[in-house]
């Protein structure tokens, strides 16, 4: 990852691998993991310092305990839902989200819309995150509105409500493209329509690609930047060394 930042002139790079979440450790770092990792981001570090910053992150899940000491920053995000005693992941797949849905929402999508913003609202709280990872993961096999219409108004107003939660604490979203890359996916998280809301609430953006590999790094951010200037934003945030800065679009 490192050499492939440095071979497309970057200043810096930032990881953020999954934080451990007990109820599923399919994707996330296991405690050992999560040592091992914060030792090998430190130590590479040191070794590119004289050619690139790099920053120790974590993506932290709002089902995580607390994230250790020593990270640079941290990417809050919602990847699952409680429901009594079983537990769900709302973008295991497609075809896991349908079964999802019709088991714990009788088949509404919008109940599981509302549901997943709702602890949305609460994300900065119980994580403490610099950074909203992908805002409306909900939407992520919602191809051309084929699961259900992202205009609805309970849709809407649940979105918007958490935005507005999720600002009082936290004003950098990240424009997410790693769906596009992976998925095809049309749009960015959060969508065009998500992110004119979001400029017109003051809050502030970060391109990331959560890549996955070195080749999806900086996926599409030329047409994000211009995206983001129709969406009526005038820079982005940067991280550096003293902090988030601001970068012109």
């Amino acid at each position: 990852m490192i050499k492939a930042a440095l071979a497309r002139g970057c200043r810096s790079i930032g990881f953020s691998e999954h934080s451990y979440v007990v109820y599923d450790e399919f994707y996330s770092m296991s405690p050992g993991m999560t040592a091992r990792y914060i030792s090998e981001v430190s130590t590479l570090a040191e070794k590119y310092k004289d050619e690139i910053e790099v920053f120790l992150g974590l993506e932290q899940d709002f089902l995580s305990d607390k994230p250790p000491e020593g990270l640079e920053y941290i990417i809050g995000s919602v990847h699952n839902i409680i429901m009594g005693e079983d537990f769900t992941t709302v973008d295991a797949g497609a075809k896991h989200q349908k079964i999802m849905v019709d088991t714990f929402f009788g088949g509404d999508y919008y109940s599981m819309a509302e549901e997943y913003y709702s602890i949305m609202s609460g994300l900065i709280g119980k994580t403490n995150a610099d950074i909203v990872g992908h805002f409306d993961l909900v939407s992520k096999y919602n191809f051309g509105g084929r699961l259900f219409d992202e205009t609805n108004p309970r849709y809407i107003n649940a979105a918007l409500g958490a935005m507005d939660s999720i600002l009082a604490d936290c004003k950098i979203f990240e424009v997410n493209t790693g769906a596009m890359f992976r998925l095809g996916k049309a749009e960015p998280y959060p969508s065009v329509f998500l992110l004119k809301e979001l400029h017109k609430r003051g809050g502030e953006v970060i391109l990331t690609s959560d890549s996955h590999d070195a080749e999806s790094l900086f996926h599409k951010f030329g047409e994000m930047r211009e995206l983001l200037k129709d969406c009526g934003f005038k820079h982005i945030k940067r991280l550096t060394k003293d902090g988030f800065i601001d970068q012109e679009l």
